[in-house]
């Protein structure tokens, strides 16, 4: 079964859903910011746990859209994907301006929903996650899109990337049409050669990768610990290949039970 990303409701409204909290968090963050980090904390944690809570539910939206069986191994522990005030101070505390301060604010919260979803997908067995871009986007992600990961897997991202994952099996695999997105002007940062190559025929992923061997994509797209205890991601590493071992550690560093 070949599906359209476009035709995949259920992931389009968690992508917006979760881009409206974040952005709320912000706006909220602001109001309190004076009142000092136990303040800031306590409104980001609310809006982590909201992220934590529509990941959960978007995964089992997203499988039931497909019409894929499956059932969950493990409930996530929502609060376990909020930050202490104490790590939000010292993560604040290299913040320089108002910009950077809603950036990092920002970035908290959407992270909680990334690792809930990553987590959502881990305790359901044989269900994989698959890159979807959000156009418009850069040529970086676009080579990308539709690729395939494991539980296990993260995925390399840039400083501002807003791609997003589906849940679904390998026999599923999800398809972009990248070069129609190219056609419609929605891949930045092509000059007017890396066009006319394309337009000459050229495949957009040696165009991008020529540049820049890793094309300005980090390894790591979360932090492996914080408060002195390892994320999802962290926990994936720790585990490597194991899922038993992974669903082991998240039990009990509290991300499931």
């Amino acid at each position: 079964m070949v599906l359209a990303t476009r035709n995949l409701r259920s992931a389009r409204r968690n992508y917006q859903l979760s881009a409206l909290i974040s952005s709320r968090a912000v706006r909220e963050v602001r109001k309190v910011r004076s009142r000092g980090s136990v303040a800031v904390a306590g409104v980001i944690a609310a809006h982590q746990i909201a992220q934590a809570q529509t990941s959960q539910a978007a995964v089992a939206e997203m499988l039931a859209e497909q019409e894929i069986d499956s059932i969950a191994d493990a409930l996530l522990d929502l609060l376990s994907f909020t930050t202490d005030a104490v790590t939000v101070d010292r993560m604040l505390a290299d913040v320089d301006t108002d910009q950077e301060f809603d950036r990092l604010v920002a970035s908290i919260v959407t992270d909680a929903a990334r690792a809930a979803e990553s987590v959502a997908v881990t305790v359901r067995p044989d269900i994989y996650h698959v890159r979807y871009v959000s156009p418009p986007c850069c040529a970086r992600c676009a080579i990308l899109a539709g690729r395939v990961y494991r539980w296990s897997t993260g995925f390399q991202r840039h400083p501002g990337c807003d791609c997003s994952t589906i849940a679904t099996t390998v026999a599923s695999p999800f398809v972009q049409d990248i070069d129609q997105l190219v056609r419609d002007g929605q891949v930045r940062g092509l000059s007017k050669a890396d066009m006319r190559a394309l337009s000459d025929g050229a495949d957009l992923g040696r165009v991008v990768n020529i540049r820049s061997k890793k094309a300005g994509l980090l390894d790591a797209g979360q932090a492996l610990t914080r408060g002195g205890r390892p994320t999802p991601a962290g926990i994936y590493r720790l585990a490597a290949d194991d899922r038993n071992k992974a669903l082991e550690l998240l039990k009990r560093y509290g991300y499931i039970r």
